[in-house]
């Protein structure tokens, strides 16, 4: 049988979706990178949740909301093209990572290997751990905009325990080759953590062929559920092996034992998890990563490929230096452009209408699917009529 292909989003089914969004009521929104747009599905999820807590009460955790949390990481789980027990949930990635760290050995392999061109909260995990010995090691970036895979292979050895690092970066979009890097990793006995925050709901995510060890995600951004619902996937192989130092209740075997004198951890993923989860990021989280499978990342790509490409191409023909991959197969959902003072064109784009954010030096632009090439091609004439005025 012939393979199927999916056929790309077109011009009217992304309007239609970004009917969706009361936001463009108002403003043209290019801000996924920070935070996904509220859809009317997500308000009418938030509805349902506080019905439960109104009808319910406290019964409310075994009638609704603990089945909704395991939807939630059935829903992550598909994604990532992970199993259900591999896949667990936290309030955040710091709180992930935090969990994360604390369950690996650090005093026959000190070294940690982040890239400079991480979120923060990615290396300082392991830098609050230098006093007790670690070393965190930075992989850096030649152009400002990529790191190369010979940065890692300078400093992966058989005194690393961890890399660590971001599957597309925050500062520029640039897509990181997370199977050489897992492949790397490997060959010296080390393991792969990959922070996908910036890939899944952008592109099709399989952590299996990938073959990381940890993955770590979010609906914040791109799966347009909110703040306070992250994940945690765990390759099974691991899960025996990996104790968490950083715990809490709900890591438990059986929480609802209340047994205070003996920690007996869940046989899956759930060994990772930390206290009373956000429950409304729960049910806007769910309705958030449906869309995402409705339409398809395969598609969202595709989307995303187009309306970057279009917004760089306009900004290299007005003379804008774009700090962000020219290869859109190498590019996330990220366009970063050079500014001299980002915050204030910022703040004049608001006040023209147009929703986007602005990182030292650079302004940022990350449509989603859901955005016209209108959105896009008006958000670059203002910018440059600003820039010129």
């Amino acid at each position: 049988m012939a393979e199927t292909v999916a056929h790309s989003i077109s011009e009217e089914e992304a309007a239609r979706y970004r009917a969706e969004f009361p936001i463009f009521d108002h403003t043209t929104y290019l801000n996924s990178c920070s935070l996904g747009p509220l859809s009317r599905r997500s308000s009418e999820a938030l509805h349902e949740y506080a019905s439960a807590w109104s009808d319910f009460g406290a019964p409310a955790w075994w009638a609704r909301w603990m089945p909704k949390i395991d939807e939630a990481k059935e829903r992550f789980a598909r994604l990532i093209g992970a199993g259900v027990h591999e896949v667990t949930i936290a309030h955040s990635i710091s709180s992930a990572l935090s969990s994360v760290a604390s369950a690996f050995e650090y005093s026959t392999r000190r070294r940690v290997v982040c890239a400079d061109l991480d979120f923060p909260t990615i290396p300082y995990q392991w830098m609050a751990k230098e006093r007790e010995g670690v070393e965190v090691a930075f992989a850096r970036s030649g152009d400002g905009i990529r790191v190369p895979l010979a940065a890692y292979k300078q400093l992966v050895d058989r005194n690393t325990s961890l890399v660590a690092t971001s599957h597309v970066f925050y500062t520029t979009g640039a897509i990181q080759p997370i199977r050489a890097i897992a492949d790397l990793t490997h060959s010296h006995g080390a393991r792969l953590i990959v922070d996908g925050y910036h890939s899944v709901g952008v592109f099709p995510v399989n952590v299996k062929a990938l073959d990381v060890d940890v993955f770590v995600g979010g609906v914040l951004k791109w799966l347009l559920g909110g703040p306070g619902l992250t994940f945690i996937y765990v390759r099974e192989g691991l899960l025996e092996e990996l104790q968490p130092a950083v715990t809490g209740w709900f890591a438990a075997d059986d929480q609802f034992a209340f047994d205070a004198s003996h920690l007996v951890r869940a046989r899956d993923a759930d060994r990772f998890q930390l206290g009373t989860p956000a429950m409304p990021t729960v049910y806007t989280g769910i309705t958030g990563m449906d869309m995402i499978l409705e339409v398809d990342p395969e598609r969202i790509g595709e989307r995303l490929r187009l309306l970057t490409t279009r917004i760089i191409d306009s900004a290299e023909r007005d003379g804008f230096t774009v700090l962000s991959p020219d290869d859109p197969m190498e590019r996330g959902g990220i366009v970063m452009l050079e500014s001299a003072n980002p915050r204030q064109m910022v703040k004049a784009l608001a006040a023209r209408h147009f929703t986007v954010d602005y990182r030292p030096g650079r302004v940022r632009i990350s449509p989603h699917f859901y955005n016209t090439t209108d959105d896009v091609d008006g958000l670059m004439e203002t910018l440059t009529k600003l820039r010129d005025d």
